[in-house]
């Protein structure tokens, strides 16, 4: 599985996009995937149902999930810990299975 963070120069998540099965287990049993599935998920929900934040989603068939903040949120340090709370989940996924999940940021200008 691969995933790409963007973000700011300031630190405030722009967008994230998760790819691909870890192929850790087969599919239904894989704890990879659902990590990742449930960082991606939490993180699209807080942003979106507790925050406020305008969101474009795509998700055009299982095993893809992308994501991009547009706007919405007034309070930036939200965005900062939205962007820290992924990068800490998947870099933690990354270093436990390394085999099975690819983790890469982009500090967008």
């Amino acid at each position: 599985m691969q995933v790409c963070l963007t973000c700011g120069k300031n630190g405030e998540i722009r967008s994230c996009c998760g790819k691909g099965h870890a192929g850790y287990a087969p599919s239904g049993s894989d704890i990879v995937c659902a990590a990742a599935t449930v960082l991606l998920r939490t993180a699209l929900q807080v942003l979106t149902e507790e925050y406020g934040a305008l969101i474009v989603v795509n998700a055009p068939e299982p095993g893809i999930l992308d994501f991009l903040v547009q706007d919405g949120i007034d309070d930036k340090s939200r965005l900062i810990y939205a962007a820290d709370f992924l990068r800490a989940g998947f870099k933690s996924l990354q270093n436990e299975f390394p085999k099975h999940i690819a983790f890469t940021e982009i500090i967008a200008e």
